[in-house]
């Protein structure tokens, strides 16, 4: 039997960043953005930067936890093409185990075009997986942790293995929903959050993912969210940090203020990635209530991504143990200071 500190079960792309300059931006609240963009059909629009890199969730956060020095895999399917082989290249370089990825010759890996602006990013998407109730965790595996990242259509019975797996080896939930499981609301997922440890969503998510008809506080969302089971609940609210509740506190951490944002790919994973990564290191049992624990994780959820936001891709700034426990003390214990 093969044993993990983590698995991450979900997607992998290959993904093309591209740096456009000379798209239209505009104001425009319509969209929830506030922004949006237009070119005229038949355009030719210039780049001025392109980046090949390696993307999508749970391939991001099984990068990530590797990084950090646990034992991390990755269940996903990909086809038999370039994009996988460049999956396979930089996950066995960072040390992932690869053995629970299922090639299928019949389909196309993901892949997606990234937009780089000023204003944001959006983001052309292919999915060559499309079922995802193809996604297994084999039997003969054992992990401490399972990361859940976002999936498609037909999850199910993935989701039915993930809590057998789950209640059959003691094993601890990390759960990051998709837009589908959002839109789907969490009356549809109530045994799945009942096995849940962490539960990831930024504002946004959790508004929707509940179902609210008027815009409750963060407080309220989390309190709501803890109802259906989940042990610790994870805000994330971009620029503003992220706030987390155990069903007894509520703890709250700002983002860095100096940080230069490149590209805010994969901010998200990293952060759960960090946050997940602190709880296991230092040995979580999923029940034990600790204030200090939490506030750890989340510093390392937030030193991580304000790390990847720095660099193009969701994987170049993804630390390593010594470097993030190193930028830690560094910089809570200066603000300890001041």
């Amino acid at each position: 039997m093969k044993n993990y500190d983590i698995i991450s079960v979900g997607d992998a792309f290959e993904d093309v960043l591209i740096l456009p300059t000379d798209l239209k931006v505009k104001q425009d609240h319509s969209y929830t953005s506030g922004y949006s963009v237009s070119f005229e059909l038949g355009e030719k629009i210039p780049l001025s930067e392109v980046d090949y890199e390696i993307g999508g969730s749970a391939c991001n956060t099984s990068v990530a936890f590797s990084r950090v020095g646990l034992s991390a895999s990755l269940v996903t399917t990909v086809g038999d093409d370039t994009p996988s082989e460049k999956i396979f290249e930089r996950l066995n370089y960072e040390s992932v185990d690869t053995s629970n990825i299922l090639i299928d010759k019949k389909m196309k890996t993901n892949f997606s075009v990234i937009f780089r602006l000023a204003e944001g990013r959006s983001i052309f998407i292919y999915r060559g997986l499309t079922d995802y109730g193809r996604l297994t965790i084999k039997k003969n595996i054992k992990a401490k942790w399972i990361f859940l990242a976002p999936v498609g259509e037909n999850s199910e019975n993935l989701e039915n293995e993930i809590i057998s797996h789950v209640s059959e080896n003691n094993s601890l939930l990390a759960w990051n929903p998709g837009a589908i499981q959002i839109k789907n609301g969490v009356g549809k997922y109530k045994s799945l959050l009942k096995n849940t440890a962490v539960l990831f969503l930024n504002k946004e998510e959790s508004i929707k993912f509940l179902n609210c008809p008027v815009r409750p506080s963060e407080k309220d969302l989390m309190s709501k969210l803890h109802y259906y089971g989940p042990k610790i609940i994870v805000i994330t609210n971009g620029k503003n940090g992220a706030k987390a509740f155990d069903g007894q506190t509520f703890y709250e951490i700002p983002a860095f203020d100096n940080v230069i944002r490149v590209d805010s790919t994969g901010a998200g994973d990293s952060f759960a990635s960090g946050f997940i990564a602190k709880l296991i290191h230092e040995e979580w049992d999923g029940l034990t209530q600790n204030p200090d624990l939490i506030m750890g994780a989340l510093r390392w959820g937030i030193i991580n991504s304000n790390s990847v936001i720095t660099e193009i891709g969701a994987q170049k700034g993804l630390l390593n143990l010594d470097e993030l426990k190193k930028r830690c003390e560094k910089y809570y214990s200066l603000k300890r200071s001041k």
